[in-house]
């Protein structure tokens, strides 16, 4: 029987926070715990599953300045007024997680995303008071809506985001600890390109572009596969396309590499776990701008163009990364084609994917999950028993 227990709360509105709370999952396993899983989404009503998922995509395609506008306004908001807004939005799924947590009766909690953080501080102040909550941010950005009583101390993606928070915000008094963005362990394990390639069945001299769109496959994988294969470069690429749990753009490439199967060579992978290898593996990253999506990047040190960013937080990433050259960002398909082409066969290749490098924390899952158990195992003392 496991000596402690941890839940682990995220929200499916993207692949990245269920990814981040699966990696802290996998090291609190390793090291005896045992772990409960809850998705927010399956603990609200319909109608609210649908402003967060579907709702939340079509005003990113419809108003992409106006929801832009609104993600900077929660990153820039005051304290009090921030503080206000989390109470009330703290409602919001807190009767389920409240049944759900005392049922459990975890030894800690872990969440990863901005709904279950409120809610759970909530139950954490009313019942729960002794329990740790910690709250992961999964992007290279802080906000304020997340500073609430009840969490103990919150985990940045990097200590430079951190440090501009609490310049910003000097009245917060939660810690922050610049463990990093948790990835899985075995981003930490490196294996050279020459092991990659040959556990994955990739020639060792082809020229290889990974293209990925996440877990979900979301993003323009089929453009850049397109744009990357529309014109030749110096000698033929081989492209690899990573779809996650799309069927349909994995479909599609399935066309696009027959009728590019002269020149080039496109392979379409569905849902895989050997994301480390393939990075490892690459000459050429072409991702989404997801914040997990991109720490693992930096975990492994790969020559990375993000391919048009999403408004709000992914944004706000690219900003981050290209402010260190640790990336390119392409727009359309010219500009992806002239980072590639620099990225892939000049010296500049290496030296972004070196200052990727230098931004990496694979060990972060690691490190979070040793700061927690430090919480759940020191004595209390007489004062926290008043």
């Amino acid at each position: 029987m496991a000596e402690y227990k941890v839940l682990l709360a995220y929200a499916s509105v993207g692949a990245g926070h269920e990814q981040a709370a699966h990696a802290l999952g996998e090291v609190f396993e390793q090291q005896g715990w045992e772990t409960r899983y809850v998705d927010f989404l399956d603990q609200v009503p319909a109608v609210m599953r649908f402003a967060m998922c579907d709702a939340y995509l079509e005003l990113i395609k419809i108003l992409p300045e106006a929801y832009d506008l609104a993600f900077q306004h929660t990153v820039n908001q005051d304290i009090k007024e921030a503080e206000y807004a989390s109470l009330l939005l703290a409602n919001v799924g807190y009767g389920r997680l409240r049944e759900l947590a005392l049922m459990e009766a975890p030894d800690a909690i872990v969440s990863t995303n901005l709904w279950p953080t409120l809610a759970l501080s909530k139950v954490k102040r009313h019942r729960l008071q002794g329990t740790p909550l910690i709250n992961c941010f999964t992007d290279y950005v802080l906000q304020t809506l997340y500073m609430v009583k009840g969490v103990n101390w919150h985990v940045s993606a990097n200590e430079q985001v951190t440090a501009s928070f609490q310049a910003a915000n000097r009245r917060v008094r939660q810690p922050i600890y610049s463990f990093g963005i948790p990835v899985r362990p075995a981003f930490a394990v490196h294996h050279s390109r020459q092991e990659s390639r040959s556990l994955l069945g990739i020639p060792q001299d082809a020229r290889l572009a990974v293209v990925t769109g996440g877990g979900l496959g979301l993003g323009n994988i089929l453009e850049a596969c397109d744009a990357l294969t529309s014109r030749p470069f110096g000698e033929p690429i081989t492209v690899v396309a990573l779809c996650g749990n799309n069927t349909d753009v994995l479909n599609q490439l399935g066309s696009l590499a027959v009728a590019r199967s002269v020149t080039y060579t496109i392979t379409p992978v569905g849902w895989t776990d050997q994301i480390p290898a393939y990075m490892q593996a690459a000459d050429l990253l072409v991702s989404k701008a997801g914040g997990v999506t991109l720490a693992e990047a930096a975990a492994v040190g790969v020559p990375l163009v993000i391919y048009q960013p999403l408004p709000g937080q992914e944004t706000m990433n690219v900003r981050f990364l290209t402010q260190h050259e640790a990336a390119y960002v392409a727009a359309d398909a010219e500009q992806l084609l002239r980072a590639a082409d620099e990225l892939m066969f000049t010296q500049r290749g290496p030296e972004v994917s070196g200052n990727l490098r230098r931004l990496g924390r694979p060990n972060a899952a690691r490190d979070i999950v040793a700061r927690v158990r430090e919480d759940v195992c020191r004595p209390t003392s007489s004062k926290e028993l008043l």
